[in-house]
């Protein structure tokens, strides 16, 4: 007896890239509710299901959803405002402009972000969120997430009240976890959070069984601040937010060196940037499992330098890249990012071996999901795993011929190719068309809150 399996859809594409194994030319993948069943050549998996729907991609390249391992959505309607200024006069004007803005039009503008992480093939996120917004957008839009509660707070004879504060705001986050969506803690960086709350906050992310995060070591900026007080984070950022009666002595030390005097590290904490840092700041991350957010666009743009990717997997550190804000990058991206990383790092090691074009999709991908611990669910196309894929559209001249996949998604695709997107099972983006979301609605609103920060 044939046996019938109408609870089983395959896709079926001219390249699918399970990640953990070689591409396979004429491949495809079965899903059955959101979790993958099975991927290998076309023809096998057909035949194994005999009564299963078939999805022809054609001319396409079959892959897992990209993880984005840090970006802020809620700042998406910020692009272009400040594209030339270096990191420390950028953050002073940058909070200029955050100010204008109310508790609506960072949602309308958190709506705006992650439809452009949908429609540029990322199907996990990891954002921090300032307004705390970005979470219902999230949820709308129907994508993977980790959402990180920012946290900010200098003046020690407050860490009572603030720590008390931050776990209240927690709680009423933990009200809309599911099962696509956690909730984390981001103490925002080391010249925003004093070292008594950086250790407070890793207390309560243990306590609670929260991943969490910082920036760390972005710029020289903060180098300067950490290791002898000085600088445009020591006067002007302190004058601006109010801390300059705070008194602090300089550490001395690197800004990686610093945050472990105070029980930060571990394999639940993940470090954005970490552009500045040196060898032996290398052997204490890869020594204390801290995974990495590598935003290669982002730190190149706001002139803070080019973070050590090689060094970082060399040392076995777990590492995904990060598309950060589109104030600082200006677009949510995934193929720009991958591609900046190895144009820059073999620019910059005068190498071609420095980096490959299947490095950068393992990255931007399985990489991204074990820097944020999902890599058990997420990140490869195989059995057992949940349905998170996307189909990028291969039918053009940029694309052809194709010799290596991963060499065209790295050095010629971009995100207007990619036309699906699956979470879970659930097809959230199909013929370049989101689904879950209003776009028309919200490119308006957002023009609308464009035209607010122009004053």
């Amino acid at each position: 007896m044939q046996r019938q399996d109408k609870g089983v859809r395959i896709f079926r594409a001219d390249w699918v890239l399970p990640i953990v194994a070689e591409p396979i030319r004429d491949g495809a993948v079965a899903v059955q509710g959101d979790t993958i069943v099975r991927t290998g050549p076309a023809d096998g998996v057909v035949a194994a299901y005999p009564g299963a729907e078939i999805v022809e991609f054609h001319h396409a390249i079959l892959l897992p959803g990209f993880v984005n391992c840090h970006s802020h959505l809620e700042y998406a309607v910020f692009r272009g405002l400040i594209d030339n200024l270096d990191f420390g006069r950028w953050l002073l004007q940058f909070i200029d402009y955050q100010r204008r803005l109310s508790a609506e039009d960072y949602a309308v503008s958190s709506r705006l972000g992650v439809s452009e992480c949908v429609s540029s093939g990322i199907t996990t996120v990891a954002d921090s969120m300032y307004s705390g917004t970005s979470i219902d957008a999230i949820k709308q839009a129907g994508v993977r997430a980790i959402v990180y509660q920012e946290a900010f707070g200098m003046d020690d004879s407050r860490l009572p009240e603030t720590m008390a504060s931050l776990a209240a705001a927690i709680d009423k986050l933990d009200e809309q976890q599911d099962e696509l969506v956690d909730v984390g803690i981001f103490p925002h960086s080391t010249y925003t959070v004093s070292a008594h709350m950086f250790r407070a906050v890793a207390e309560l992310a243990r306590e609670r069984g929260k991943r969490f995060g910082s920036h760390l070591a972005e710029s020289k900026d903060e180098s300067v601040y950490i290791r002898s007080g000085s600088g445009v984070l020591a006067m002007d950022l302190r004058e601006k937010v109010g801390w300059e009666n705070i008194m602090r002595e300089p550490f001395g030390v690197t800004p990686v060196k610093y945050l472990q005097q105070w029980d930060v590290y571990g394999s639940d904490f993940i470090a954005v940037h970490c552009v500045r840092v040196s060898d032996r700041d290398v052997e204490i991350l890869a020594r204390s499992d801290v995974a990495i957010a590598h935003c290669p666009k982002s730190n190149a743009k706001l002139g803070c330098g080019i973070a050590p990717l090689p060094e970082f997997l060399k040392a076995g550190i777990r590492v995904g890249f990060g598309t950060d804000s589109p104030a600082s990058s200006n677009i949510m991206d995934m193929f720009g990012e991958m591609r900046t990383a190895i144009f820059l790092h073999r620019g910059v090691s005068r190498s071609a071996a420095a980096l490959g074009a299947d490095q950068c999709v393992q990255i931007a991908t399985l990489g991204g999901a074990r820097a944020l611990g999902m890599d058990d669910r997420i990140g490869s196309l195989e059995a057992g795993k949940q349905a998170d894929l996307i189909a990028v559209d291969m039918e053009y001249s940029h694309f052809t011929p194709i010799h290596d996949p991963c060499s065209a998604l790295v050095y010629g695709a971009n995100q207007e190719d990619v036309f699906f997107a699956m979470v879970a099972g659930r097809t959230i983006y199909d013929k370049k068309v989101l689904l879950t979301m209003d776009e028309e609605k919200t490119f308006v609103e957002a023009r609308a809150v464009k035209a607010k920060l122009w004053g």
